[in-house]
């Protein structure tokens, strides 16, 4: 059997395994847990700790974890290596910190849409879930990519069965189990992932004993883009996580405050690490001068299995492809529920329980299709992020109290409006002209001063707006219209409960 044909089967046999495992425990959960919309969707209150770091830890990671992290030295260094790694783990600490103020305030919600509903208008919600729908659509299919070329590109494989069998199977098990049943194959997964990694860096460890290793070059050691990350990495993912209904699930679905802050700072850690040390494999890859199979950084660290000999061992090579298929199936059934999620919000929170189901299978095919394509999708994520820089601050400024009535949706858009304007006039006078600085911001530069300058704009355009709306209310005799939010809510919860 040559390699392909055994990575197949071991990985189909784990993602099978899981989902059997998923549905048994759908089953026996549907006789105690409520059958509501609400809760296929939130898992309210239903996850102590360790499920909870076991869930952020498992929505973090993915099939991109192996393949980006290592590229990601290619151009950043190891310094960016450092800052990409913690910057992937930290926002989370950050979203379990915001999210125990939101629920206090809110408590009633289903997605972070209904928060910027409440807080601010129907206009910021449409604004906030499209966003929301399209960072998570790119990152599904980034996923399902992922997975392909892995057993394409790095196997000799077909891209299109592995593809399938996670789609199908997450599909399944999503759609019949809702977000608890989500919550805990994360906590499998993430267990999973932990045990394989620690097998797989003790073959390193053994493996790895290059004759002398040559000083550190320009690419490799610190450099531009690698103290670029320490602005450009948090910034980017702390603003992509408020923007992913997946991390928002979590709080909801967290037992208690202390559960889901305790739960976020053990994933943090564990994110953190895993990221730092598929990274390190490529970096430790690369510095040895071990041949490698894409000039772009990519299977780096499959390249280092081939330390002590020109292949690797069979068997470490399909531990790896194990453990990338367990992460990226991890991420897939977590952004199919997110989605879910978000759409449901929107439109289906007052029809049967069966449609937010019906939904989960409708949202994968078009997704799948697209990955089945070969589709890159990689140049979406830039643009993702920049309108999640510029669109972060306005939204969290519905959570000060003391901001109630001053940062209206007109001021919170207009920052978001402001922020934009801000960017893309940095690319205009980067580049000399509006189209190309356009495409330069969107679609080619992941540099420091794009999501520096973006949120300062946002800054100034809601203080800008705030401030004349101040001006006119005042001189005019109007009051502030403050928020109402809990008796709102309140009166809603009859339309989630269904």
């Amino acid at each position: 059997m040559d390699l392909a044909t055994i990575a197949y089967i071991v990985c189909s046999i784990a993602v099978v395994a899981i989902g059997m495992f998923a549905m048994v425990v759908s089953f026996y959960s549907s006789k105690s847990k409520p059958t509501t919309v609400d809760f296929f969707l939130t898992a309210r209150s239903s996850s102590p700790t360790l499920s909870i770091a076991g869930s952020f830890y498992a929505t973090s990671l993915g099939a991109w974890v192996v393949f980006s992290m290592p590229s990601y030295v290619v151009t950043a260094g190891i310094v960016g290596l450092v800052f990409y790694a913690l910057s992937s783990g930290l926002p989370i600490i950050m979203i379990a910190y915001v999210g125990s103020v939101v629920q206090k305030k809110f408590p009633y919600i289903i997605s972070i849409g209904d928060f910027a509903r409440w807080r601010f208008g129907t206009v910021m919600r449409f604004y906030v879930s499209l966003l929301m729908l399209f960072i998570m659509s790119v990152g599904l299919t980034a996923e399902y990519t992922s997975v392909g070329n892995l057993f394409e590109l790095v196997l000799g494989g077909q891209r299109e069965v592995p593809i399938l069998v996670v789609a199908i199977v997450t599909t399944i098990y999503t759609a019949y189990g809702g977000l608890y049943v989500s919550i805990l194959t994360d906590v499998v997964q993430a267990v999973m992932t932990v045990i394989l990694l620690v097998v797989i860096y003790i073959y390193v460890a053994v493996t790895f004993r290059p004759t002398e290793l040559p000083p550190l070059n320009q690419t490799l050691g610190p450099n531009y883009l690698g103290y670029a990350a320490i602005a450009v990495m948090p910034i980017s993912l702390a603003a992509a996580t408020v923007f992913s209904e997946a991390f928002w699930q979590r709080v909801w679905a967290s037992a208690d405050d202390r559960s889901l802050k305790n739960g976020s700072i053990i994933a943090a850690v564990g994110i953190s690490l895993t990221c730092f040390l598929f990274g390190f494999g490529g970096f430790l890859s690369i510095w040895a001068g071990i041949p490698q199979s894409d000039p772009y950084g990519t299977t780096a660290f499959f390249d280092l299995l081939k330390a002590s000999g020109d292949t690797a061992p069979t068997w470490i090579v399909i531990l790896v492809a194990l453990i990338t298929v367990i992460m990226n199936e991890g991420s897939v059934d977590s952004y199919q529920t997110a989605l879910t999620n978000t759409l449901s919000a929107l439109f289906l929170r007052t029809l049967p329980l069966w449609v937010s189901r019906l939904a989960v299978i409708v949202i994968n095919i078009p997704i799948v299709i697209v990955a089945l394509m070969r589709v890159s999708v990689l140049s979406l994520f830039l643009i993702g992020n920049v309108l999640s820089t510029i669109s972060a601050i306005p939204l969290l400024c519905g959570l000060s109290e003391r901001l109630d009535g001053y940062v209206s949706e007109g001021a919170a858009l207009f920052g978001v409006v402001t922020g934009f304007i801000g960017v893309s006039g940095l690319g205009w006078i980067t580049m000399g002209n509006l189209a190309d600085g356009l495409n330069y911001i969107f679609f080619v530069s992941y540099d420091w001063p794009t999501f520096v300058v973006g949120p300062i704009a946002s800054i100034a355009g809601i203080a800008l707006y705030a401030g004349g709306e101040m001006i006119v209310r005042k001189s005019m005799g109007w009051t502030y219209p403050l928020p109402r939010a809990h008796v709102r809510m309140k009166e809603s919860m009859a339309q989630v409960s269904t």
